[in-house]
């Protein structure tokens, strides 16, 4: 695996976990993944629904609510506890990933309490034959009123392509960065698109 990284262990929970165990499949048995607060069972999930079907899968939290942003873009809710991934599959293909992970950069700034943990760019396997998979991430903490959130964004090129064609999100309390961290993986490796 192929990797360029900044910052403390630069993404100890939204890379590298990547390093361990086995990589999910397409399977219907649930993956089940610990954090601090709770275990979380996986299995592969659709999205992106329009009149023609599905246009997108992705092995995800099996009990999260899906919330349909628009025909691209999708969120998945813990009903439990406040913790999301967020998927846009028509990002921006004309930007790098490490552009648009520049930008995102730029676009925190101004916000509070920000602590940016980690950058990283690697070249990921994808599980569904998507070919070599370019991956820029960053990895920060900012405040949100009383509490502090751990936010993890990965900007994706298909097929070795340097281009943001995909961007995840996953967010949720620095104690399950462990579980984000599986959890953007997953999705990442195991994201099909279709049509």
């Amino acid at each position: 695996m192929k990797r360029i990284v900044t910052g403390v262990a630069a993404l100890a929970g939204a890379g590298a976990l990547l390093l361990g165990g086995a990589l999910p499949s397409h399977a219907a048995t649930p993956i089940v993944a610990a954090s601090n607060s709770s275990a979380v069972a996986y299995k592969l999930r659709y999205f992106n629904h329009s009149s023609e079907g599905y246009h997108a899968s992705a092995v995800l939290p099996a009990n999260w609510r899906l919330v349909q942003l628009s025909t691209w873009h999708a969120r998945f809710d813990d009903p439990a506890h406040n913790r999301m991934v967020r998927i846009n599959t028509a990002y921006n293909g004309n930007l790098g990933t490490v552009t648009a992970l520049n930008q995102k950069l730029k676009s925190l700034k101004n916000t509070r309490g920000l602590h940016i943990v980690g950058t990283s760019t690697v070249t990921m396997k994808s599980t569904t034959g998507q070919g070599p998979l370019r991956a820029s991430t960053v990895v920060y903490t900012y405040r949100s009123g009383n509490t502090t959130r751990w936010v993890a964004t990965r900007y994706v090129g298909w097929s070795g392509r340097n281009a943001a064609d995909v961007e995840f999100s996953v967010a949720g309390s620095p104690k399950d960065s462990k579980m984000l961290g599986a959890t953007i993986n997953k999705a990442t490796v195991s994201l099909t698109l279709a049509g």
